[in-house]
C-alpha cells in the first residue's frame, strides 16, 4: 500500500520597497507563485513605451506615488494617479508612460491564463516577442539615489 504525502502550501510575506531613481527604471519581485505574482515598478521616466500585449497574462497596475498615462494601440491615452489602478485583460495591446514629473511607483499584479507550463509571453502588434528590457522597448537602466527608498522601512 502506498501512503500519498500532502504538503500544506507555504504563504509568504513581502515588503513593498524601491530606491528613488534619478533616471531609468526597475522591476523588483516581491512574491511569486505559479498563478499569481506581484511586483513593485519604479521609473525615474519614460515607462513601458512600446506598444505590448501579454499572451497568457490578465494583470493590473496599483499606482502608490506619481502619475502614469496609459495608453492603447491606437494611441488613447488615459492618465491615472494616486490609489488608481488599471486592469488589463490578456491579449490587450498597451503602453505606459510616467508623465508626472517624478518617480513612479507602482505595484503589477499578474495572473498567468496558462498553467500547462508554458511561459507568458510579451507580444508587439505584429506578433513579434519584445521583452521589457529592450532597447526596442526604450529600456534605460536604472539610477539610484543614494539612500532614498519609497515604502516599508
Amino acid at each position: 500500500m502506498t501512503t500519498e504525502t500532502q504538503t500544506t502550501p507555504q504563504t509568504s510575506t513581502f515588503a513593498i520597497k524601491g530606491p528613488y531613481l534619478s533616471a531609468g527604471r526597475t522591476n523588483i519581485d516581491l512574491a511569486r507563485t505559479d498563478l499569481l505574482w506581484l511586483s513593485f515598478k519604479v521609473n525615474a521616466e519614460g515607462g513601458e513605451n512600446a506598444v505590448h500585449a501579454h499572451t497568457d497574462e490578465d494583470h493590473a497596475f496599483v499606482i502608490l506615488e506619481g502619475e502614469v498615462t496609459f495608453f492603447d494601440d491606437k494611441g488613447n491615452g488615459k492618465v491615472l494617479g494616486e490609489y488608481e489602478g488599471i486592469m488589463i485583460p490578456k491579449g490587450a495591446y498597451y503602453r505606459y508612460l510616467n508623465t508626472g514629473g517624478r518617480n513612479l511607483f507602482m505595484l503589477r499584479v499578474g495572473a498567468q491564463m496558462d498553467t500547462s507550463g508554458g511561459i507568458q509571453t510579451r507580444v508587439k502588434p505584429d506578433g513579434n516577442a519584445i521583452p521589457a528590457d529592450s532597447a526596442e522597448n526604450f529600456h534605460v537602466d536604472p539610477v539610484e539615489i543614494e539612500g532614498k527608498f519609497f515604502g516599508a522601512k
